[in-house]
């Protein structure tokens, strides 16, 4: 007897059930738009709060006399947090809805945000400026470590497959909205307020989406349940929820996921701590709002464009799991080709576009690897894309890191692109030949 196959049999119900019970739980089209608009600018503002370090690097280190090992030592901290959580914020958004866990996370990494400039003037003899930078930025990686996993549990539990690739694409491009906004404005508030007002206004926007979310999330939900559905829904064993971790964690399809996840974070982390300080350095003369803010203009619609040929692509009969592949493949492959060819741009306007295309591209990841969750595990969507996103820290708090001790010993840029193509075609390797989008469980 194979004892994973009787435990993925526990968690199946019959087709015609479970079709029922998913459109029973699923949101009506005003609900799929109202919550997609609002997840986008909630999202929108906890990247912004992420980034108001990374786009204020260069005011606050001069400030307090950092060298670029100081700063990415401060930057990278995020991460030591942010590890910690994903797991604990899909399992808690499975067990008690993805909705709640986001305005409870939102909360605390808005109060963190705002208080930021207070906490870097506390003069103390036991901790240095930088250490409770430190402090903090771990904290904030507490609180925002919750927030993807929460996210795909919500999208994936409320939104069908054929309907969902667009809506999602949309969400996650807010990210490179919210650095665009904080790029942009922040950069300007930076200029004419000092960089602690930057932090100021994303805290308390947060604060604000915070009590949006939470109104949401808290009205009452009529639906209607059917007899049948209530009794297929009952699961057989004394654990209702119980996750099959050993089932799931042993199929090549969900290790390939996570794999290739690791390997896109590594890229993303480095273009977004480190972006503004390769401008900084190669054109000293140009606005910082400028190419704070263009890298991140063509990401948006790119991003959409990535969920509307996905979900093109599986309405022209083209399987899910090639659809994905393409998308990641894209991804993963032109970020690396315009990533190696940054560095040798000498002209400011053709830095920013390679910049852009780097940046834009490589949010395909949205529409591919992103949702490989929601494709392969659905009830469980939030759990493991938790330990994937955990997983998927250590090459981000790391990559940023390694970047500034690169740079430190070899101050040349083109070592860093060259070490995050050459992560990126390791990871594209092992989703085009273990990947899959086919349900497991």
């Amino acid at each position: 007897m194979n004892i994973y196959k009787d435990k993925e049999a526990q968690h199946r119900i019959p087709n015609q059930a479970k079709n029922e019970i998913d459109t029973k739980k699923h949101w009506n089209e005003y609900e799929r738009k109202l919550w997609t608009a609002v997840l986008f600018f909630l999202t929108a503002t906890l990247f912004a709060a992420r980034v108001a370090m990374p786009v204020c690097a260069a005011a606050i280190s001069k400030e307090f006399g950092w060298n670029k090992a100081d700063l990415g030592a401060v930057m990278g901290s995020f991460f030591w947090g942010y590890v910690t959580t994903q797991i604990l914020g899909g399992y808690m958004a499975d067990k008690i809805g993805g909705d709640r866990v986001l305005w409870m996370s939102s909360l605390l990494w808005s109060i963190l945000t705002f208080f930021t400039p207070r906490i870097a003037a506390i003069s103390s003899p036991y901790f240095n400026t930088m250490s409770l930078l430190m402090i903090s930025r771990v904290l904030l990686g507490v609180s925002q470590g919750v927030h993807y996993p929460s996210l795909m549990s919500l999208l994936g539990q409320s939104i069908c497959e054929t309907k969902r690739s667009l809506p999602v694409g949309i969400v996650t491009a807010s990210a490179n909205f919210g650095s665009l906004v904080c790029g942009g404005v922040g950069s300007i508030i930076l200029e004419n307020h000092g960089w602690q007002q930057t932090f100021y206004v994303t805290g308390l926007a947060g604060l604000l989406l915070t009590y949006v979310v939470r109104s949401l999330a808290e009205k009452p939900k009529h639906k209607v349940i059917s007899i049948d559905s209530m009794v297929y829904t009952q699961p057989p064993t004394g654990k209702p929820d119980s996750v099959p971790w050993r089932f799931i964690f042993t199929q090549p399809c969900i290790l390939a996921f996570m794999g290739t996840h690791f390997c896109m974070n590594n890229c993303f982390y480095i273009l977004i701590s480190w972006l503004p300080t390769f401008f900084h350095e190669n054109f000293p003369e140009e606005k910082g709002w400028v190419y704070n803010v263009v890298p991140w203009i063509l990401s948006i619609p790119a991003s959409v464009l990535g969920g509307w040929i996905s979900e093109n692509m599986i309405k022209n009969k083209f399987s899910v799991t090639f659809t994905r592949k393409t998308l990641q493949v894209l991804a993963m492959g032109g970020t690396a080709i315009f990533g190696f060819i940054l560095p040798f741009c000498t002209n400011f306007i053709l830095a920013l576009l390679c910049a852009g295309l780097t940046v834009s591209i490589q949010t395909f990841h949205n529409s591919a690897v992103l949702v490989n969750p929601q494709d392969l595990t659905p009830a469980y969507a939030g759990s493991v894309f938790g330990v994937s996103n955990a997983i998927g820290c250590i090459p981000s708090f790391l990559g940023v890191y390694i970047t500034g001790h690169i740079l430190d010993v070899t101050n040349s840029w083109s070592y860093v692109f060259l070490y995050m193509g050459a992560v990126n075609f390791v990871g594209a390797t092992i989703f085009i030949f273990w990947g899959s989008a086919k349900r497991i469980v």
